[in-house]
């Protein structure tokens, strides 16, 4: 009850009373993970007051969409997952691995560590509190030794852009602020990827600030009262051309070096020039930044405190510099500014569709079920710099490729490696297709030069014991002599069951003949989630992965020989940057033939989905008619409201295509729904579906 009332009084006037309620799905027939998320739904009021006289009691009943739980007009409702309830803790986002920042005018931030211009306000928070997670796959910490912390790291950070430049805010509680060697300090390390870098993947560039004693560093840091320095990368004294590419300034609340009195903590605020790395976030369609940082905490070490002395470090998305690990993708774009009420949505950077009205294919390497035929694909090719920068998000920076040495040397590579991999779900499997295209296949026992591929996949349960990130996977495929499918990688050695996989060749194929030109081979691989830390259904549905080819050659002469590695975001089985992905169980593969009749038509109104998914600016929607219909197209932002009315006309029966363009729409999910109209006017059909644009 709510306070005030009573019940059963009419002398009084109430306030009200609320109503909790909990709902599990799956005693309703979902599975885990809520299926297709597809929900029907109606609530209704009771309401009876009683008077003084008798005689004027009475009731009332309300209701909205349904009023009993027959199956009236309930509405039609569908459980988004990557549609979030606003709010909530500083953290909480579409998308865990990325983050907007907001454009301001120039001239409204001044760089003084107080972080006290309206601005700052507005920014995006992201909290890092020492173990607890910031955000999967790659967020974590770690104990740096010492005690167990008693004042463990508890810090916000903020983002904004000022033309080409990032400003970083980082507000940390702490009671003890200080310096000492390395992992016994406070700072932060941070590294942004090098876009303008011909290398890729993409080398870091470093920025270290904090309190380092070290010889190498400033010894003077650990004076009582003194502020951090800059280390790394443009570190060292303040000169112009440091400036020019980095810069901070601290305050701290309280004295730093001495336990005497605990302090209240302090706050950095950075500039960083993205010019000379090589974004540029002031281009109409913005950037997006590839970077990570890592705060450590020391505490009690001024004096030592005996038992409580303790360090410790907390990151978001990665810990280090090094390519072994992932980056948060900080988002940043001219219209997206601080007086932006709505964010546009970070979707995913893959959809995987469902193959739900396809056979499941028989995993005996021949890519021969009709599914492959219709399933995406991307292509990795070894030396194609222009393939690299198609990829999405920050697949450019992060995907990459390697020639290891073979007999002591790097011979020319005459044939590249070069293959098309092909993906999908159904139900809790994950399905990858690789078509191998290689003229000169071998199967030999070093790495070097194997001919196979790196599958790699991040659990959803299990973490890294010591930094607490999600634990990356990987399966390795490729084939003995005989070309039998030899397996290996974690992914086997440490989960049971978890891997079904095949390798044929190609036809006019052999193994291990320099003397014939190959065809290629082909790999199939299916995953079972459940084996990865996913429920039946799939969860929430978002996955972490990353592919790479190995390709070897012999040649007539050995000294010819060579190998070469290429690898589509991620190049192993750690935690360094993998596509956020999503399963979506209304994206279904295309060109679906089980539904048809005997002469091919479909025998109920049928959406086959749209490709591309995401996309911009166009995407070609496809549907199947049993018959003669009118067909009208509706298009639905994320909140219901209709966007977009198209009459498609009189459709004959059989399949079609409608392009939805996109050019006047902003970056989010979309609904999208055909109706058939049969010409009697007395058959109708309804079909949805769900798009997301990205720019």
């Amino acid at each position: 009850m709510k306070p005030n009332t009573t019940i059963n009084n009419p002398a009084d006037v109430d306030e009200g009373f609320f109503i909790e309620l909990a709902i599990d799905l799956t005693k309703l027939g979902y599975p885990g993970g809520r299926g297709d998320g597809v929900a029907w739904l109606g609530a209704l009021l009771f309401d009876g007051d009683t008077r003084p006289n008798p005689t004027d009691d009475y009731g009332n009943w309300t209701w909205w969409f349904k009023e009993r739980g027959n199956n009236a007009s309930p509405v039609w409702a569908y459980m988004d997952p990557n549609t979030f309830v606003p709010g909530g803790e500083p953290g909480a986002r579409e998308r865990a691995d990325a983050v907007w920042a907001r454009t301001v005018v120039d001239g409204t931030i001044t760089l003084d560590g107080k972080l006290d211009e309206p601005a700052w306000s507005k920014a995006e928070p992201v909290r890092l509190q020492y173990g607890k997670d910031a955000g999967i796959p790659g967020s974590g910490w770690r104990n740096e030794g010492g005690a167990v912390p008693t004042d463990p790291l508890d810090a916000t950070l903020k983002f904004l852009v000022v033309g080409n430049q990032l400003y970083l805010g980082v507000a940390v509680k702490d009671s003890s602020v200080g310096g000492g060697l390395f992992n016994r300090f406070d700072g932060v390390l941070m590294n942004i990827r090098r876009k303008e870098s011909p290398d890729r993947p993409a080398p870091s560039f470093e920025y270290f600030y904090g309190w380092v004693t070290e010889p190498w560093a400033d010894p003077a840091t650990g004076n009582i009262g003194a502020l951090p320095s800059f280390f790394g990368a443009a570190g060292g004294p303040r000169t112009p051309e440091n400036l020019e590419i980095w810069d901070a300034v601290t305050t701290v609340a309280g004295i730093t070096n001495s336990d005497t009195v605990p302090d209240a903590g302090y706050t950095m605020e950075f500039r960083l020039n993205l010019t000379p790395r090589g974004y540029d976030v002031t281009r109409p369609e913005g950037d997006i930044v590839s970077f990570n940082i890592s705060i450590y905490d020391t505490d009690w070490q001024w004096p030592v405190i005996p038992g409580k002395l303790s360090g410790n470090r907390t990151w978001f998305q990665g810990p280090f510099s090094a390519p072994l690990s992932n980056t948060v993708r900080i988002h940043a774009r001219p219209d997206v500014t601080v007086n932006t009420q709505t964010l546009p949505e970070l979707g995913p950077e893959l959809i995987i569709p469902n193959a739900v009205n396809y056979a499941t294919p028989a995993i005996d390497g021949q890519l021969n079920e009709p599914v492959w035929a219709k399933a995406p694909s991307f292509d990795v090719r070894f030396g194609d710099t222009a393939l690299r920068a198609t990829y999405p998000s920050i697949g450019p920076l992060a995907s990459g490729q390697f020639q290891p040495e073979v007999g002591g040397g790097r011979a020319a590579v005459l044939d590249p490696g070069d293959a098309t991999f092909k993906y999908f779900f159904k139900d809790d499997m994950l399905y990858l297709g690789v078509d191998a295209r290689d003229g000169a296949v071998i199967a030999v026992d070093t790495d070097a030069q194997w001919d196979g591929i790196r599958f790699m996949i991040n659990d959803r349960v299990v973490r890294e014991p010591d930094n607490h990130d999600l634990l990356g996977r990987e399966v390795i495929v490729r084939f003995d002599p005989a070309g039998q499918t030899v397996l290996g990688g974690s992914l086997v050695t440490e989960v049971a069951d978890a891997v079904t996989a095949a390798v044929t060749m190609k036809p006019n194929t052999t193994i291990n003949n320099p003397a014939d030109v190959d065809e290629g081979f082909f790999i199939e691989l299916a995953i079972d989630l459940t084996k990865v830390g996913y429920p039946a259904g799939r969860g929430d549905g978002v996955i972490f992965l990353g592919a790479l080819l190995f390709d070897g050659d012999t040649r007539p002469n050995p000294t010819d020989d060579y190998g070469n590695w290429t690898w589509w975001f991620k190049e192993r089985g750690n935690n360094a940057s993998p596509v956020w992905a999503y399963m979506d169980p209304n994206t279904i593969v295309t060109g679906v033939q089980d539904r048809a009749g005997a002469e091919g038509l479909p025998q109920v109104f049928t959406l086959y989905g749209n490709y591309p998914n995401p996309f911009n600016p166009s995407t070609t929607i496809s549907f199947g008619m049993p018959e003669a219909g009118l067909v009208t197209l509706k298009v639905y932002d994320i909140l219901g409201r209709s966007v977009l009315v198209k009459e498609l006309g009189m459709k004959a029966a059989g399949r079609h295509e409608a392009v939805f363009e996109a050019k006047d729409f902003t970056s989010g999910a979309y609904f999208y729904r055909l109706q058939m109209t049969a010409p009697s006017g007395k058959k109708q059909s309804t079909l949805y579906g769900r798009m997301m644009v990205i720019k």
